[in-house]
């Protein structure tokens, strides 16, 4: 009987604690969908006759449409970046012995604790030197940014999963002739790839939301969406129908990819919370 209330008591917490976190969402969602003179007058008054797809083509012709391009690119760019290093670091320190090992793994973790404010103003100088500050080359310069700042996260997580593999299944690759690069391919990353969806939903949402290094990093013809969503607001600060109609489609992206790989990521995260 105790057990059954704390499970009832846990779960109505959780519920309690989900739909305070929806509030904002679910206000976002019913203000992007109606007349801005109904949601003045109290959005939660409007009627289903009076739901518009409106508010969504004036956000998207008034300038949004532009930052689309650059955000996939720097998001996708970034993401498959960290994959590719963060796989082949992982593996090297989950599987392989070499000098100064944990003293380069503590090195690297440490990026998951440096806010990027200490190290943007000093950045800026160093991408001017190696011409990553102007056109296009702008976006190498900014993936790399975000590649240094996943590569901790992507080590941390990747290399638990390698960690797990069966050291069996190594050597009997080994015994077939396999290099390290083959036991990475065709053992080690099919294993562990709910590790990787997982470092790979995390690594998007990361970069896509990101708003201060795409800022401060690139000029108006390279800033992501989340830059357009703030030049959105400014002009029309009274405006909030375009300015959530935008919000909503911001989200959309990571929320149609966390929907297409959530089996991944759960069986991920459970994977990963039973290792030592």
């Amino acid at each position: 009987m105790r057990k059954r209330l704390t499970v009832t008591a846990l779960y109505g917490s959780l519920t309690a604690a989900s739909l305070v976190w929806m509030v904002p969402v679910v206000t976002a969602l019913a203000i992007s969908v109606l007349p801005i003179g109904q949601t003045r007058s109290g959005w939660w008054h409007g009627g289903l006759s009076q739901l518009t797809l409106a508010n969504y083509r004036d956000a998207w012709s008034q300038g949004l449409s532009l930052y689309v391009a650059p955000s996939f690119v720097i998001t996708l760019g970034s993401v498959l970046v960290s994959l590719l290093l963060g796989a082949l670091a992982s593996y090297a320190f989950a599987r392989l012995e070499f000098r100064f090992k944990r003293l380069a793994y503590f090195l690297l973790l440490t990026t998951m604790i440096v806010p990027v404010q200490i190290i943007l103003i000093p950045l800026l100088p160093w991408l001017r030197l190696l011409g990553l500050a102007q056109g296009d080359l702008q976006y190498l310069g900014i993936i790399l940014v975000h590649t240094a700042f996943g590569a901790g996260w992507a080590v941390f997580m990747m290399s638990a999963f390698f960690a797990d593999v069966p050291e069996e299944l190594l050597e009997a690759a080994r015994l077939d002739g396999a290099s390290h690069l083959g036991q990475l391919r065709y053992v080690v990353l099919p294993l562990a790839l709910p590790g990787l969806v997982s470092f790979a939903i995390i690594d998007f949402v990361f970069v896509w939301n990101d708003l201060l290094l795409g800022l401060t990093l690139l000029d108006r013809d390279h800033q992501p969406l989340t830059v357009g969503l703030a030049n959105l607001q400014s002009p029309h600060l009274a405006q909030e129908n375009l300015v959530s109609a935008g919000s909503i489609m911001v989200v959309l992206p990571p929320l149609l990819l966390f929907i297409a790989l959530n089996r991944f990521y759960v069986r991920g995260l459970f994977a990963g919370g039973v290792k030592g």
